[in-house]
């Protein structure tokens, strides 16, 4: 018998045997879609391509041979070890029988050495079926996979359909997140190769037990059996786990499970016994404990965890990690520095909440579960300095935007600069000082936007200041361009990128005190400063000259972009014009001046 234990290093053991083969499928491809965005005509383009292929499909076919060598190397090795193992544990409750040995068991080492052949050949048909899945979520055998995932970048780099940058990234995102794939082509199913090897390995090494056990229980003169216990188990097998059965109750048992006992896809076995003599090796009240203590696991950030819940959140978060760890190794192939950054982020994010769950379900972490055979030591280093650098930076501008009032989204994996963030931080903290009422409980947001010319936006439902992510990655280049947009006339004159920060408060204030239309607010300013009285072009027209084009836009309510470009020119220019501050008295957001 097998532990449960010994069972689940098996599974990971398992699960890993076929890492060298995805890692170097990932880094392979993900280099020569890199190269094809790099292209910049369709004819080289097409010999390259061609080049490409045919070069990729023999380096693929000698790299696999050589790692399968290697693999049916380990597989003797697992195989064998989990015999004697569970052969040596099932005998030594018999003391009174002499027993064969592991190594002199003749028809023992017949199972085993079938089981060896049938995994090996196993294994040799998954690589015989592997592919990947395209930017368009199509699994592909290899050599389509490739080509599609090539041309793909190729075509979006050079139609202008997107940056090099977006055109890797969106060519690789199925690779990193999806792995190689083992494809049934009959049917069009696929599932991971890690799942498919895991699945294979773990279903021999359970009908090779069977088969020990059985001829075991047979040498030994055995009536029954005995199904394992362990703590955490899972719903379906915790009523009948730990209890001993006539070998007729066990059979009709087992034959009724969905799961059945023994093969290895969860952490129970059932072990020869003679009924009678065997005492069992747990007591009722030590079987009682496992289900009081499993019901009643653990509470984690407000939710409860069943003890068996909080292993298979482990599971989650460990595989969440193992996936984070491929999605460096495909950016770095790539060359896509500001996606491994952000990797690097989420990966120690995901450390950091993998410990801290593991501590409050009291269960041991497993650094073995985490293993990516590409991502060593030197890799594991480079990765942690860059993410704790930079969640530094994040961590001290969150701590200080919270500090003043506001809660922040969308930062925990920022990858821009400090500057961005210090700007940002500087802006809002002034104004939570001016308006301490508006700025309370106010989110500041940075997410994604498919318009790419959109600064910022203001949500008076959710009370959130969204921001561009894509713009604010780097000050400097934010300061030009938002100067050229300053040089046109679109934001206020003497106003740099820092205006926005303050053009999104101005809306928030505006909305908190009410919001309506602004336009008797603008007409009375004109009047007082001597325009007149003006109809629709004439304001829109003054309101283009007297504060920026952006001012005039059509709104609803009416010239909401009024009060934000005035907030922009008031609070950052050296010296904000007549309308701007009149204006802002005629709202009753500043007094006089």
């Amino acid at each position: 018998m097998l532990t449960p234990e010994q069972i689940a290093a098996l599974r990971d053991w398992a699960g890993h045997i076929a890492d060298p083969i995805n890692d170097f499928l990932l880094e392979d491809i993900a280099r020569r879609i890199a190269k094809a965005g790099q292209l910049t005509s369709s004819a080289s383009y097409q010999v390259w391509r061609a080049q490409e292929l045919g070069m990729s499909q023999r380096e693929i076919k000698k790299k696999l041979k050589k790692l399968l060598r290697v693999s049916n190397k380990e597989l003797r090795q697992l195989l064998t070890q989990s015999a004697e193992v569970g052969y040596d544990f099932d005998i030594k409750r018999f003391p009174q029988v002499q027993a064969v040995s592991f190594s002199q068991n003749e028809s023992l080492q017949g199972i085993v050495r079938a089981a060896v052949a049938m995994a090996q050949k196993d294994l040799e048909n998954i690589t015989q079926t592997l592919g990947m899945v395209d930017p368009y979520g199509k699994a592909l055998p290899l050599r389509d996979a490739y080509r599609s995932c090539m041309d793909y970048a190729f075509k979006q780099v050079f139609t202008g359909a997107t940056d090099y940058n977006t055109a890797i990234r969106q060519a690789t995102k199925h690779l990193a997140d999806k792995g190689t794939r083992v494809i049934d082509y009959e049917s069009g199913v696929h599932t991971s190769l890690e799942a498919a090897t895991r699945r294979n390995i773990m279903g021999g090494l359970g009908l090779m037990q069977e088969q020990i056990t059985a001829a075991t229980h047979d040498d030994m003169g055995c009536d029954g059996w005995e199904i394992s216990a362990h703590a955490n188990s899972a719903p379906d097998h915790e009523p009948i786990q730990g209890k001993q059965y006539s070998d007729a109750e066990y059979q009709s048992l087992n034959n009724s499970l969905v799961r059945r006992i023994s093969t290895l896809n969860c952490g129970h076995v059932a072990f020869p016994i003679i009924l009678g003599v065997n005492e069992p090796q747990y007591t009722p009240e030590q079987l009682q404990k496992f289900r009081d203590d499993n019901a009643k696991g653990i509470t984690y950030a407000g939710r409860h965890y069943t003890g068996y819940e909080a292993t298979q959140m482990q599971r989650r978060l460990e595989r969440s990690i193992r996936k984070q760890k491929n999605r460096i190794l495909t950016d770095e192939a790539a060359g896509d520095k500001d996606k491994l950054l952000q990797d690097q982020i989420k990966l120690q994010r995901l450390r950091q909440e993998y410990r801290l769950f593991s501590k409050a379900a009291g269960l041991r972490t497993e650094d073995e579960r985490l293993y990516v055979s590409g991502f060593g030591r030197g890799e594991a280093a480079r990765s942690n300095a860059a993410a704790k650098k930079q969640i530094a930076l994040i961590d001290s501008f969150q701590e200080g935007m919270a500090s003043a009032g506001y809660s922040t989204q969308g930062f925990d994996y920022y990858t821009g600069d400090v500057e961005t963030l210090r700007q940002m931080q500087s802006a809002f903290t002034q104004m939570a000082s001016d308006f301490p009422e508006e700025a309370q409980g106010l989110t500041i947001r940075l997410r994604w936007t498919d318009d790419t010319d959109t600064i910022g936006w203001f949500d008076d439902k959710s009370r959130t200041i969204n921001y561009n992510r894509a713009l604010f990655k780097n000050w400097g280049t934010a300061q030009k361009e938002y100067a050229d947009r300053v040089q046109s006339g679109h934001f206020p004159a003497g106003t740099d990128a820092k205006g926005c920060f303050y053009h999104e408060f101005g809306h928030a204030v505006w909305f908190a005190r009410g919001g309506g239309s602004l336009r008797k607010a603008v007409d009375n300013t004109l009047l007082k400063l001597g325009y007149g009285r003006v109809n629709v072009s004439q304001r829109k027209e003054l309101l283009r000259k007297v504060l920026s084009i952006y001012a005039s836009e059509t709104t609803s309510p009416a010239y909401q972009e009024v009060i934000a470009e005035a907030f922009s020119e008031w609070y950052n220019s050296d010296k904000p014009r007549d309308f701007c501050k009149e204006f802002l008295k005629e709202v009753g957001v500043i007094g006089d001046v």
